[in-house]
């Protein structure tokens, strides 16, 4: 049980792609000079490389599941990202069986566990209202981050810039973007531990990683989650975030 928590904390506070540890006080709408190595220039090659603005500004909505193989096991993780109405759900099953949940709705946070409920404090909600989006990088101004370059990092054979990002509480964390594809490449924390990001496809006009690499010092070995299924702007109900 141990270690799937620490998954769903790591997939949680990641929420497949929309890296919600990062921001600066600007929006890809304002005016951007064009710096190298800017912080600013960095996220908006990353929103430009998936399908731009515009396009990632039409998803209102994402479910989307992933499946992660761990001892024999196989541990499916489901997520549903509304922004339109500033509510999630993510759920961590093994065998079909939910082990774990966690819900946003009407600005509260739940954490269900075993059948035993768990009120989130306010913190934390304000960490999950950023996984509504599943490209939060357009509204970082509006979450209150900021960012810092810290230079380049060769990943895998692939330069990438790397930025420091704090969020409002203090946390920390580093994110890496392909400096030749403008694609986040890696995340890094202590929290966290490292999650890499490959084999992005498209759905619907936008690129989406489709593998995701989790390496943790609590989890003996890295864990490969597969996205199996992601569909934006579906038909959502109230059942979806019970």
């Amino acid at each position: 049980m141990k270690i799937k928590s620490i998954l769903v904390s790591a997939v949680m506070i990641t929420a497949f792609q929309g890296d919600l540890l990062a921001g600066r006080i600007i929006s890809i709408s304002d005016p951007i000079a064009i710096v190298e190595n800017d912080p600013a220039t960095i996220i908006a090659n990353y929103i430009k490389a998936v399908g731009g603005e515009a396009k990632v500004k039409t998803i209102k909505n994402a479910s989307m599941t992933a499946e992660a193989n761990f001892q024999g096991q196989i541990i499916e993780i489901k997520t549903i990202a509304d922004s339109e109405n500033t509510r999630m759900m993510q759920s961590t099953s093994v065998g079909g069986n939910v082990m774990q949940k966690t819900l946003l709705v009407n600005g509260s946070g739940q954490m269900i566990m075993m059948g035993q409920v768990q009120e989130l404090p306010e913190e934390t909600v304000a960490l999950l209202k950023p996984q509504t989006y599943v490209f939060p990088e357009q509204f970082y101004s509006e979450m209150g981050f900021v960012l810092e370059f810290l230079g380049t990092e060769v990943i895998d054979g692939k330069e990438t810039n790397k930025l420091g990002i704090t969020a409002p509480n203090g946390m920390v964390t580093n994110e890496y973007y392909s400096v030749e594809s403008g694609l986040k490449i890696k995340t890094s924390s202590d929290a966290t531990g490292d999650i890499t990001y490959s084999d992005y496809q498209e759905v619907d006009g936008v690129l989406f990683p489709m593998m995701l690499t989790i390496k943790n010092p609590m989890l003996p070995v890295a864990l490969e989650a597969k996205m199996i299924s992601v569909k934006f702007n579906g038909t959502l109900s109230d059942s979806d975030f019970q």
